[in-house]
């Protein structure tokens, strides 16, 4: 099963891989450079703060109404606080439980 969503992950994420060459600091994007963002851009952002704010124990699902939920918050509240970064923004609105 990991094997299987490895190679997923592999597949989808390699075409991407020219258009995002560059590394990704999490702690330095601001949430007016998130709302503002390409689509596919946030939602590579969407996908790894899911995973960073779920618990170990967790099973590895994605669900796909809570990170509805959780981009829909995140979006609100990036546009309320533009030069908040990232990872405060998402710790106020996606909080490990």
């Amino acid at each position: 099963m990991v094997l299987k969503a490895a190679i997923l992950a592999f597949t989808v994420l390699l075409p991407m891989s020219s258009a995002y060459a560059q590394d990704m600091d999490m702690t330095k994007i601001k949430c007016k450079e998130f709302i503002s963002a390409q689509k596919d851009q946030i939602a590579i952002i969407l996908a790894w703060l899911e995973g960073y704010y779920t618990k170990e124990s967790d099973p590895p699902i994605i669900f796909a109404d809570k990170m509805t939920k959780d981009a829909k918050n995140l979006s609100a509240y990036c546009n309320a606080h533009g030069d908040d970064d990232i990872i405060e923004a998402a710790e106020k609105v996606m909080p490990v439980k």
